[in-house]
């Protein structure tokens, strides 16, 4: 029997079987995440990296051969058609790439023209084009990608003057690029149209699994310092709050496609069942700090760990094995009668989770929210403001970077011209992180990519190009930076291949123009038509302070029902979610030592605190905590605080006072 409910694990795991899993331990991602570096090994995407391989370097092969360096257009436009593949289903993925084979021959034919015309036409041209594109947001995730990608293609397309029969062979040979690729990506190696959902799903319950092994050696962090405590506290929880609303949105707008249909069915329970578990998860953690499991309880979080981590293995299979289920749910019964009252509450809690779970993969019912008997579409809404301003920014923003460009006679202008593209986003904050993303992986990949040209000769740069190629569509949903580093050295090399600079040279030009692109991308983002003040700190902790009074109160009076409690459960979770997050966000910006800064990741630790009490109480179905307030102290104290935070610009005023009332409680 134990050795089924936990299952052992290699001591040194292959690195294939490593791979299949996830390419770096949890314990690596919560740190990266930590210092707000995002990163999801699981979504590593080999299949699509050996498409996109095998048509970047055929393409490149037959230029090579027959020496043509101008075909370098055929490899670009195959490279950036594999990255304008959106996945999924063949209907969307059809439309999605003939879009910008479209749009693409059209922008390079007209922009190579005008750029062969004069320096002003190139320059209205490009203006409107990089307008046009910055709108296309507007239209969804899909139209975004499509958009970037169009407006990529006519930024290097005004660094390729043609004369009009030039631009339309210039046209002609994007075309060749993009029909050979949309061959490749559409033919070869079918993938799984929601394996990246199967694949986050199942990562959410690896973490989850990683969770409880964790919280069996917490007790070294009992007499840890204040920082140390509130780091471990809130870095897992925030990562797998953020996860689970992640997955549910993204399998919600799961096609009811008749193939798309049964993993939709099939994952909505697990999430539910994922969220239900994060409960236990919790309180067990709670207590963990508090003081050493007792046996009954670390029996209990092994066997969740085991179930998670079994659950983990069956998703990304496409077939869900019920049975599985039922030794754990067995066990769970079995310890649920046991007299400890956090660990029976505990298991009961987990074996309902399980039965529903298996009871919804039994009888393949449409999971709630029911599925819909198509594809989700976007509705063409009036352009919002914030599109508007993000069009004309970027607008502007290229056209700055090009006269730079021009000015000083930079080498490779579109390079920097690319990193506005690509770095500019409508809010601040993401610019701001992708500005750091894209600096860091255009300096680190144009090294890489000189020492390679300098080093190798052509025919290994040219074998090169496959991997390259692949490693950066295989890792463009992992990190950004990865996949940057070497996107970069690709295009250095191909570069390289078919030109007369050397290698030193042209990964210094990468490196430089990048940095110029990225930082001309972040001061229009600042100074051009800047958006609206979002939420700031004081208020976002105030809200997250609200909802776990909320939280807080329900449980403890026993007054709301289980979808009331479980909605404010999810409430509290993602507005601490939120407010850790901007915190961290203040601290990398170098503010470490304000006073405000201080007091807010104080209150957010012992948010964090009261949520394992509620989640505990919830559980033991108990009010008889010591630290715990009653129900009346907690409805009172929302009231208040409600009554307070409502007048306009006072919410700074009560962080202390929010303070004061978590010091007591706690």
């Amino acid at each position: 029997m134990k050795n089924n409910l936990f299952p052992p694990l290699p001591r040194k795991p292959r690195f294939l079987k490593a791979l299949a899993h996830s390419v770096m331990p949890s314990v690596i991602t919560h740190w990266l995440g930590a210092r707000a570096i995002a990163i999801a090994p699981e979504q590593i995407a080999i299949r699509e990296g050996l498409r996109a391989g095998v048509a970047v370097s055929t393409v490149m092969l037959v230029a090579w051969h027959i020496n043509m360096p101008l075909m370098a257009w055929s490899a670009f436009a195959a490279f950036w058609t594999s990255l304008a593949d959106p996945g999924g289903l063949l209907r969307p993925r059809i439309k999605a790439l003939t879009s910008f084979g479209l749009a693409g021959a059209v922008i390079t034919g007209t922009i190579s023209a005008l750029a062969g015309y004069s320096t002003v036409a190139a320059c209205v041209g490009l203006g409107f084009c990089a307008l046009l594109c910055g709108l296309a947001r507007a239209w969804g995730a899909a139209a975004t990608q499509v958009s970037v990608l169009a407006a990529i293609v006519g930024v290097v397309a005004v660094c390729y003057p043609q004369t009009p029969m030039g631009a339309l062979i210039l046209a002609g040979l994007f075309s060749l690029g993009v029909v050979w690729a949309m061959l490749i990506c559409l033919l070869a190696w079918p993938a799984d149209p929601s394996a990246p959902q199967k694949q986050a799903c199942a990562a959410l319950f690896r973490e989850q699994a990683s969770m409880a092994f964790r919280l069996l050696s917490l007790p070294h962090l009992q007499a840890a310092s204040l920082p140390t405590q509130q780091r471990e506290l809130s870095t897992w929880r925030r990562d797998i709050r953020r996860r689970i609303e992640q997955v549910r949105s993204s399998v919600e707008k799961l096609s009811g496609d008749a193939l798309i249909r049964p993993t939709r069915a099939a994952l909505l329970p697990a999430i539910e069942a994922a969220d239900r578990i994060f409960v236990t998860l919790i309180a067990f953690e709670h207590a963990a700090f508090s003081a050493p499991l007792p046996p009954e309880t670390a029996r209990v979080v092994r066997i969740t760990a085991a179930a998670l981590r079994r659950i983990a293995r069956d998703i990304p299979q496409g077939r869900p094995v019920p049975d599985s289920l039922s030794l754990y749910i067995r066990a769970f019964t079995r310890l649920g009668a046991h007299s400890n009252a956090l660990s029976a509450r505990a298991a009961a809690w987990n074996a309902a989770a399980l039965t529903d779970l298996q009871t919804a993969w039994l009888d393949k019912a449409p999971a709630r929210g029911g599925t819909t008997s198509s594809a989700p579409t976007t509705p063409l809404l009036p352009l919002s403001p914030i599109f508007v301003r993000h069009a004309a920014r970027l607008s502007v923003a290229v056209l700055a970077a090009f006269g730079m460009t021009l000015a000083f006679h930079l080498p490779y202008a579109y390079w920097a011209m690319m990193a506005v593209v690509v770095v500019t986003q409508p809010g601040r904050s993401t610019t701001l992180s992708r500005t750091i993303e894209r600096v860091a992986g255009s300096v680190a990949g144009g090294i890489l990519a000189a020492i390679a040209g300098t080093l190798c000769p052509k025919w290994m740069v040219l074998l090169l190009i496959f991997p390259l190629s692949a490693t950066t569509i295989a890792l463009r949903s992992v990190n950004y930076t990865l996949c940057v580093t070497f996107m970069t050295q690709l295009f250095v090399l191909v570069t390289d291949l078919l030109g007369s600079d050397t290698g030193w040279l042209l990964g210094f030009a990468r490196a430089e123009n990048n940095i110029i692109g990225s930082l001309v991308g972040m001061a229009a983002c600042l100074l051009l038509w800047p958006e609206k003040s979002t939420a700031s700190l004081p208020t976002l902790v105030s809200r997250a302070f609200l909802a776990n009074l909320r939280y807080a109160a329900l449980v403890t009076s026993g007054d709301g029902n289980r979808e009331e409690t479980e909605q404010a459960r999810r409430e509290a979770g993602t507005t601490s979610n939120q407010a850790e997050i901007l915190c961290q966000q203040t601290s990398l910006e170098g503010l470490r030592r304000s006073e405000n800064l201080k007091i807010c990741t104080e209150i957010l630790f012992h948010l964090r605190q009261q949520a394992g009490i509620a989640s505990t109480s919830w559980l033991e179905r108990s009010t008889d905590h010591a630290s715990a307030p009653t129900a009346q102290t907690y409805q009172a104290a929302l009231r208040q605080f409600s009554d307070q935070l409502s007048a306009p610009s006072s919410t700074g005023a009560h962080l202390r006072d929010m303070l004061l009332f978590l010091r007591q409680a706690h």
